[in-house]
Parts: C-alpha cells; structure tokens; sequence
C-alpha cells in the first residue's frame, strides 16, 4: 500500500478515535509533508523519533522568543541561551514522547505495517 493511503487511514483512524485534528496532524508535520517528507502522524511514530521530532522544532523556537525577549537583556550568551533551549526541548521531547507512546496503547491503533489490510 503506497504512503498517501496509508496516511489518509492512519488519519481517519485517529479522527474516528476522537483524537483532535491538531493533536494527531499537527501544523509542523503537514508543513513537512507539503514539502515531501513522508513522515507518519505522531501516533505511528516510535518512542525515539517522536522525541527527536519534538527536540528538533521545540529547542530553536524556545531560543528565539527566550533571546530576543529575556536572555540578550540579561547578559546570557549565546552558549547558555543555546543550552537553555536544549533542556527546554529535551523534557518537551521526552513528554511528548510518553504522551503519544500512552495514548496509543489506550486508543488501541492499529499499526502502521498493518494499516489497510
């Protein structure tokens, strides 16, 4: 079953479940599948790649509202800022992470190998 399929089940699925659209198909993910990545809705991802994902647009949205509104007035440098917003990103990752790995073992989705057989 090609990609566009199985999205559009796993999607379904995920409404049919009473998931709200901007939970199981937030902005981020359609952004990066109107630029062609083929990445699954975060329910169908694995524990790891969830927390890469939220790590990766968390920590350098973080640094720059908290640089240009708190940190450059205080005097934090740069390094400091930076590691700040890893911190930030790496707990937002890891519940993130816990909440999407719960949800799915409570909504009993099926998975992502075996969606439309």
């Amino acid at each position: 079953m090609n990609y566009e399929t199985k999205i559009q089940l796993a999607l379904k699925e995920l409404s049919d479940k009473g998931v709200w659209k901007s939970n199981y198909n937030p902005p981020i993910d359609r952004l990066l599948r109107k630029l062609g990545f083929r990445i699954r809705p975060p329910y169908y991802q694995g524990f790891f790649l969830n927390f890469v994902f939220c790590l990766a647009y968390v920590a350098p949205i973080w640094w720059g509202f908290e640089w240009f509104f708190e940190w450059n007035e205080i005097g934090i440098s740069m390094l400091e800022a930076a590691y700040n917003s890893l911190q930030c990103g790496t707990l937002f990752g890891l519940i993130m992470s816990v909440f999407y790995a719960i949800r799915r073992k409570q909504l009993n989705l099926t998975d992502w190998e075996s969606l439309g057989e």
